[in-house]
Protein backbone atom coordinates (compact mmCIF):
# COMPACT_ATOMS: atom_id res chain seq x y z
CA UNK A 1 0.00 0.00 0.00
CA UNK A 2 1.41 3.31 -1.01
CA UNK A 3 1.81 6.29 1.81
CA UNK A 4 0.52 9.23 0.69
CA UNK A 5 2.68 12.25 0.11
CA UNK A 6 3.97 14.27 3.66
CA UNK A 7 1.84 17.38 2.93
CA UNK A 8 0.81 20.37 5.20
CA UNK A 9 -1.98 22.71 5.21
CA UNK A 10 -3.70 20.24 2.90
CA UNK A 11 -7.50 18.84 2.47
CA UNK A 12 -8.06 15.04 2.59
CA UNK A 13 -11.21 14.09 0.05
CA UNK A 14 -12.73 11.38 1.34
CA UNK A 15 -13.86 9.34 -1.81
CA UNK A 16 -13.54 9.11 -5.20
CA UNK A 17 -15.91 8.67 -7.30
CA UNK A 18 -17.71 11.28 -9.20
CA UNK A 19 -18.21 13.60 -6.32
CA UNK A 20 -14.88 12.97 -4.86
CA UNK A 21 -13.32 13.54 -8.74
CA UNK A 22 -15.33 16.93 -8.95
CA UNK A 23 -14.23 18.46 -5.77
CA UNK A 24 -10.20 17.28 -6.76
CA UNK A 25 -10.74 19.08 -10.31
CA UNK A 26 -11.46 22.07 -7.72
CA UNK A 27 -9.16 21.63 -5.35
CA UNK A 28 -6.32 21.51 -8.40
CA UNK A 29 -8.18 24.40 -10.24
CA UNK A 30 -7.55 26.54 -7.43
CA UNK A 31 -3.58 25.02 -6.35
CA UNK A 32 -4.94 23.80 -2.97
CA UNK A 33 -3.13 20.88 -2.08
CA UNK A 34 -5.14 17.78 -1.02
CA UNK A 35 -4.77 13.75 -0.39
CA UNK A 36 -7.53 11.95 -2.15
CA UNK A 37 -9.00 8.54 -0.60
CA UNK A 38 -10.98 5.78 -1.27
CA UNK A 39 -12.04 2.44 0.45
CA UNK A 40 -12.47 0.87 -3.09
CA UNK A 41 -9.54 -1.10 -4.20
CA UNK A 42 -10.71 -1.80 -7.78
CA UNK A 43 -11.57 2.26 -7.77
CA UNK A 44 -8.47 2.94 -6.57
CA UNK A 45 -6.54 0.41 -9.01
CA UNK A 46 -8.12 2.04 -11.99
CA UNK A 47 -7.60 5.72 -11.28
CA UNK A 48 -4.05 5.13 -10.12
CA UNK A 49 -3.42 3.29 -13.54
CA UNK A 50 -5.04 6.47 -14.76
CA UNK A 51 -2.55 8.62 -13.11
CA UNK A 52 -5.01 10.09 -10.08
CA UNK A 53 -3.26 10.38 -7.36
CA UNK A 54 -5.87 8.32 -4.78
CA UNK A 55 -5.03 5.95 -1.89
CA UNK A 56 -6.99 3.12 -0.91
CA UNK A 57 -7.42 2.64 3.36
CA UNK A 58 -10.55 3.37 5.55
CA UNK A 59 -10.81 7.01 6.48
CA UNK A 60 -12.19 5.95 10.34
CA UNK A 61 -9.04 4.22 10.75
CA UNK A 62 -6.89 6.92 13.12
CA UNK A 63 -3.58 4.88 11.40
CA UNK A 64 -4.40 5.56 8.04
CA UNK A 65 -5.65 8.77 8.92
CA UNK A 66 -2.24 10.03 10.65
CA UNK A 67 -0.60 8.70 7.43
CA UNK A 68 -2.42 11.05 5.61
CA UNK A 69 -1.62 14.12 7.74
CA UNK A 70 -4.50 14.64 9.85
CA UNK A 71 -2.65 16.89 12.25
CA UNK A 72 -1.08 18.62 9.56
CA UNK A 73 -4.87 19.12 7.37
CA UNK A 74 -6.74 22.51 7.40
CA UNK A 75 -9.91 20.35 6.11
CA UNK A 76 -11.28 16.81 5.54
CA UNK A 77 -13.70 16.66 2.57
CA UNK A 78 -16.33 14.18 3.15
CA UNK A 79 -17.94 13.43 -0.19
CA UNK A 80 -18.68 9.64 0.17
CA UNK A 81 -22.35 9.01 0.30
CA UNK A 82 -23.28 6.18 2.93
CA UNK A 83 -24.48 8.04 5.49
CA UNK A 84 -23.19 5.53 8.49
CA UNK A 85 -19.52 5.44 6.79
CA UNK A 86 -20.10 9.33 6.75
CA UNK A 87 -20.71 9.49 10.73
CA UNK A 88 -17.96 7.27 11.42
CA UNK A 89 -15.55 9.08 9.66
CA UNK A 90 -16.65 12.84 10.93
CA UNK A 91 -16.76 10.95 14.95
CA UNK A 92 -13.15 9.72 14.36
CA UNK A 93 -11.67 12.39 12.50
CA UNK A 94 -12.82 14.87 15.55
CA UNK A 95 -11.84 12.72 18.03
CA UNK A 96 -8.39 13.21 16.74
CA UNK A 97 -8.64 16.80 15.47
CA UNK A 98 -10.71 18.93 17.79
CA UNK A 99 -9.98 21.71 15.36
CA UNK A 100 -9.65 20.42 11.85
CA UNK A 101 -12.54 21.70 9.83
CA UNK A 102 -14.78 18.93 8.37
CA UNK A 103 -17.40 19.58 5.59
CA UNK A 104 -19.36 16.72 4.27
CA UNK A 105 -21.89 15.64 1.48
CA UNK A 106 -25.40 14.34 3.52
CA UNK A 107 -28.19 12.65 2.69
CA UNK A 108 -30.65 15.19 3.49
CA UNK A 109 -31.60 18.34 5.73
CA UNK A 110 -32.11 15.48 8.88
CA UNK A 111 -28.59 13.67 8.20
CA UNK A 112 -27.02 17.30 7.83
CA UNK A 113 -28.38 18.37 11.53
CA UNK A 114 -27.28 14.78 12.66
CA UNK A 115 -23.32 15.55 10.99
CA UNK A 116 -23.60 19.20 12.31
CA UNK A 117 -24.51 17.71 16.05
CA UNK A 118 -21.32 15.19 15.53
CA UNK A 119 -19.15 18.12 14.71
CA UNK A 120 -18.85 18.29 10.65
CA UNK A 121 -17.94 22.32 10.34
CA UNK A 122 -20.56 21.90 7.36
CA UNK A 123 -22.59 19.31 6.20
CA UNK A 124 -24.57 20.20 2.48
CA UNK A 125 -27.23 18.15 2.11
CA UNK A 126 -27.69 16.78 -1.37
CA UNK A 127 -31.61 17.37 -1.47
CA UNK A 128 -31.12 20.81 -0.36
CA UNK A 129 -27.91 21.73 -3.37
CA UNK A 130 -30.49 19.75 -6.02
CA UNK A 131 -33.17 22.06 -5.19
CA UNK A 132 -30.83 25.06 -5.47
CA UNK A 133 -29.48 23.75 -8.30
CA UNK A 134 -32.94 23.10 -9.56
CA UNK A 135 -34.11 27.25 -9.32
CA UNK A 136 -31.36 28.51 -10.28
CA UNK A 137 -31.65 26.51 -13.74
CA UNK A 138 -35.61 27.43 -14.10
CA UNK A 139 -35.17 31.47 -12.96
CA UNK A 140 -32.31 31.80 -15.52
CA UNK A 141 -34.60 29.61 -18.43
CA UNK A 142 -37.39 32.20 -17.15
CA UNK A 143 -35.83 35.44 -17.50
CA UNK A 144 -34.56 36.49 -14.63
CA UNK A 145 -31.04 37.91 -14.87
CA UNK A 146 -27.62 35.40 -13.43
CA UNK A 147 -26.51 38.20 -10.83
CA UNK A 148 -29.84 38.20 -8.84
CA UNK A 149 -29.88 35.31 -8.95
CA UNK A 150 -26.66 33.62 -8.17
CA UNK A 151 -26.87 36.47 -4.92
CA UNK A 152 -30.32 35.07 -4.15
CA UNK A 153 -29.41 31.44 -4.42
CA UNK A 154 -26.47 31.95 -2.19
CA UNK A 155 -28.69 33.80 0.67
CA UNK A 156 -30.97 30.55 -0.06
CA UNK A 157 -27.98 28.15 1.11
CA UNK A 158 -26.76 30.55 3.87
CA UNK A 159 -31.04 30.23 5.56
CA UNK A 160 -30.67 26.62 5.22
CA UNK A 161 -27.40 26.20 6.70
CA UNK A 162 -28.15 28.54 9.53
CA UNK A 163 -31.50 26.43 10.08
CA UNK A 164 -29.52 23.24 10.13
CA UNK A 165 -27.21 24.90 12.63
CA UNK A 166 -29.85 25.93 14.96
CA UNK A 167 -31.14 22.52 14.80
CA UNK A 168 -28.54 20.86 16.10
CA UNK A 169 -27.63 22.86 18.67
CA UNK A 170 -31.01 22.79 19.88
CA UNK A 171 -31.08 19.37 19.90
CA UNK A 172 -28.50 19.58 22.56
CA UNK A 173 -25.40 20.18 21.09
CA UNK A 174 -24.58 23.81 22.53
CA UNK A 175 -21.11 24.12 21.28
CA UNK A 176 -21.57 23.62 17.55
CA UNK A 177 -18.23 23.17 15.30
CA UNK A 178 -20.16 25.40 12.03
CA UNK A 179 -17.75 27.79 11.65
CA UNK A 180 -18.47 30.14 8.62
CA UNK A 181 -15.72 32.69 7.36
Amino acid sequence: VATPEHLSGHAIVVGYGRVGKVTAALLTEHNVPFIAVDYDAAGVTRDRRGRHRVYFGDAADPMFLNACGLQEASAVVITIQAPEAIDRVVDRVRSLRPDVKIITRARDSEHARHLYAIGATDAVPETVEASLQLSEASLVALGVPMGPVIASIHQKRDDFRAELQQASREAGRGDSHAIRP
